[in-house]
C-alpha cells in the first residue's frame, strides 16, 4: 500500500510530496511542506539508490525509485517497514505461529514453531496441511477454523508428521478476514516446555506485582546482605552471581561459620527461581530411617500410621533445595538421591506413580569431599552430580580486613534491635580481633560481639577489653607489651627443683623468647613452635605468661 509519492527534478531536488492511499487522511496538510526544494540525498542521509529506507517526520518508509523523463519518482510505503517489524516480533515469540491460506496451504511459520516440530518452513512452502501432517480433518485446528470461520481455543492436538514423529500441542487459532472475506487462518501452538515457561513468567509477574513470596517462605538473604570488602570474597560473590543464572548443581565448600547458607540463599534470590520455594535442610540432623520419607513423601498405608504427605522434592518444585552438611549423607542414601537428580522424577514411599520434579540442588560441605571419596564415604558419581560448579568460601582469617567491618556491622544491628544508642569498638579490641585466627569464622565473631554487647554497661558508649569473653583475654596486652615487662615475668633459671619445675621453667623461657622474637604475635609464634594457636594460648594461660 502506497503512502507517499515524491517527485524529484533532474537535480534530484524534491518538487512535490503527494499523500495517497487509505492513510492519506492521517497526514496533516502541511506536514511535508518543509521537504520542498531539499536535495534528496540530504533527506535520506545518504546517496539515493534504487530502493531503500527513509525516516520522515518520525515515520519509517520503504521507497522504490523510478526514473522518468523529467527526473525521478519515489514511491513510499510504511507497510513494508511494519512487515519487517512483524517478522521480527514473530521471531521473538515463545509460542509457535503458523499461517495458512483459505484453502489450507502453508504460508508462514516462525522459528519457535520450527523448533517445536523440527522442520524448515521453506520445505513446507506451497504444501497443503494434509500433505504435511497425518491429521484427522474433523479435529485439525486449522481446518476447523477454515470450515467454521470461527476461532478455536485451547484445543489439544495430537498428530503425526509425514516423517512419523508424533506431536502433542495446545493450540489457539483464529480466522483471518479482509473486508469480511476469509483469507486464511493463524494458529498459535505450545507444547509442555513452552507452557512451563509461560507459567513461570506469569508466576514471577504476579509475585513481583504483589511483592509476595510463596506461602511459608521467609524473607531470603541476598548478595547485598553479605558484608565484605576483601578481594577474595568479592571474587566469590561475582562468580556466584554468574552461576545463579544457570540451573547447574552447585557445591559450596567452606569451614564451619563461613556463611555457606548465606551464599546459597544469595544464589537462589539472584536466580529466576527466586519466587519459588527455598528449602534448606541439615542432612546431619535427618535420621537415616526417615530420610526417604522426608525427601520423597509418603502414601497412606505405606507403613503403619503413614499418611499421604508430600516430600521436600514436591514442596520445592520449581525452586531450590539446599543440602547443608551433605557430607553426612550415607552412601546408601546417596544412591537414592542420585537417581532423582539424574532422572528428575521419583516415587513417594508406598506410591506407584512417578512424580516429575524441577528442583535445583545447592549443597554445602565443611570437609574435603575428595578425601571422603578416598575413604569411600562419598560416592564418586554422587560427588560429580552435586558439584557441577564448586564454590570455595574463604575462612575469616583469610579475609582479615573483613573482621573489623563485620564486627561493626553486627554491633550496629544489635543496637538497632534493642533500641540502644550506637556503641563503638575500642581500638585495643579491634587489635585483638585482627590478631585472632577466628577458628569459628563469621559465626564465632557474631557470638563474640553479642557477648560483648551484653557485657557492656547500660550507660557505656564503647566496647572495651573487659567486655570480651575469657578466652580472648590472654591477647589483650599483645599490642603494647614491652621487652622489660616480659623480662620481669621470666622465672629464675638457677637453683634446685623437681624435674617438672625445671621443665616448666624451660617451657616458659622457650615460649617467652619465641614471642619476643615475633613481637608478641601469637599466630607467628605458634607456627614457629609447630603447634596450633589454641595450644599456645592454653600454655600461656597455664604458665601465667601474660595473666588473664
Amino acid at each position: 500500500m502506497l503512502d507517499l509519492i515524491i517527485k524529484l527534478d533532474v537535480e534530484l531536488r524534491i518538487k512535490t510530496v503527494q499523500r495517497v492511499g487509505e492513510h492519506a487522511a492521517l497526514y496533516e496538510e502541511n506536514s511535508y511542506a518543509g521537504l520542498i526544494d531539499q536535495e534528496i540525498d540530504h533527506v535520506l542521509g545518504g546517496a539515493l539508490t534504487e530502493h531503500g529506507m527513509v525516516e520522515l517526520n518520525n515515520k519509517f518508509y520503504r521507497y522504490q525509485c523510478i526514473v522518468e523523463t523529467a527526473g525521478k519518482v519515489l514511491y513510499l510505503s510504511s507497510d513494508g517497514i511494519l512487515l519487517d517489524f512483524y517478522k521480527q516480533i514473530f521471531q521473538h515469540m515463545s509460542e509457535g505461529v503458523q499461517i495458512y491460506d483459505r484453502n489450507g496451504y502453508f504460508l508462514f511459520a516462525n522459528p519457535a514453531s520450527e523448533a517445536l516440530e523440527g522442520y524448515d518452513s521453506l520445505a513446507y512452502q506451497g504444501k497443503h496441511l494434509l500433505d504435511i501432517y497425518d491429521v484427522n480433518e474433523e479435529y485439525s485446528t486449522v481446518l476447523t477454523i477454515l470450515r467454521t470461520k470461527k476461532p478455536v481455543a485451547n484445543r489439544c492436538d495430537r498428530f503425526k508428521t509425514k516423517k512419523g514423529t508424533t506431536l502433542t500441542t495446545i493450540n489457539f487459532g483464529y480466522p483471518l478476514f479482509v473486508d469480511n472475506n476469509l483469507y486464511g487462518a493463524v494458529v498459535f501452538e505450545s507444547d509442555l516446555s513452552v507452557l512451563k515457561r509461560l507459567e513461570k513468567r506469569t508466576f514471577n509477574l504476579e509475585a513481583y506485582i504483589g511483592s509476595t513470596v510463596p506461602d511459608g517462605q521467609a524473607a531470603m538473604y541476598t548478595f547485598d546482605d553479605i558484608v565484605h570488602q576483601a578481594d577474595n570474597m568479592k571474587d566469590v560473590i561475582h562468580f556466584a552471581k554468574k552461576v545463579s543464572l544457570t540451573d547447574s548443581a552447585i557445591l559450596i565448600v567452606g569451614a564451619t561459620g563461613t556463611g555457606k547458607e548465606l551464599v546459597a540463599q544469595g544464589i537462589h534470590s539472584f536466580s529466576s527461581r527466586r519466587y519459588r520455594p527455598f528449602i534448606d535442610i541439615n542432612c546431619s540432623a535427618v535420621p537415616g530411617n526417615l530420610f526417604e520419607s522426608i525427601f520423597f513423601g509418603t502414601e497412606k498405608g505405606a507403613f503403619t500410621g503413614s499418611v499421604s504427605k508430600p516430600g521436600l522434592f514436591e514442596t520445592a518444585n520449581g525452586g531450590t533445595i539446599f543440602l547443608d552438611e551433605v557430607n553426612s549423607i550415607s552412601p546408601e542414601i546417596q544412591v537414592k538421591l542420585l537417581r532423582v537428580l539424574q532422572e528428575k522424577r521419583f516415587q513417594r514411599i508406598g506410591g506407584s506413580k512417578y512424580i516429575q520434579c524441577d528442583v535445583r540442588i545447592i549443597s554445602a560441605a565443611n570437609e574435603d569431599l575428595n578425601a571422603l571419596m578416598q575413604q569411600q564415604k562419598i560416592r564418586m558419581d554422587f560427588y560429580y552430580r552435586i558439584s557441577t560448579i564448586k564454590i570455595d568460601l574463604p575462612a575469616l582469617k583469610d579475609r582479615n580486613q573483613d573482621s573489623l567491618l563485620l564486627a561493626q556491622n553486627f554491633l550496629c544491628e544489635l543496637c538497632k534491635q534493642y533500641s540502644r544508642e550506637l556503641l563503638t569498638i575500642a581500638e585495643e579490641v579491634l587489635a585483638v580481633f585482627q590478631q585472632y585466627d577466628w577458628p569459628g569464622n563469621v559465626r564465632e565473631l557474631h557470638h563474640v560481639i553479642e557477648y560483648a554487647f551484653n557485657r557492656a554497661a547500660d550507660d557505656a558508649s564503647i566496647v572495651t577489653l573487659d567486655c570480651l569473653p575469657d578466652y580472648l583475654r590472654p591477647l589483650e596486652r599483645l599490642g603494647c607489651i614491652t621487652q622489660p615487662e616480659l623480662a620481669a615475668k621470666v622465672y629464675a633459671t638457677e637453683g634446685t627443683g623437681t624435674f617438672d619445675e625445671h621443665m616448666e621453667r624451660f617451657e616458659y623461657e622457650l615460649i617467652f623468647q619465641t614471642l619476643a622474637a615475633n613481637d608478641g604475635n601469637i599466630t607467628h609464634s605458634a607456627q614457629q613452635l609447630g603447634m596450633s594457636r589454641q595450644s599456645l594460648q592454653y600454655r600461656m594461660k597455664k604458665l601465667q605468661l601474660y595473666g588473664s
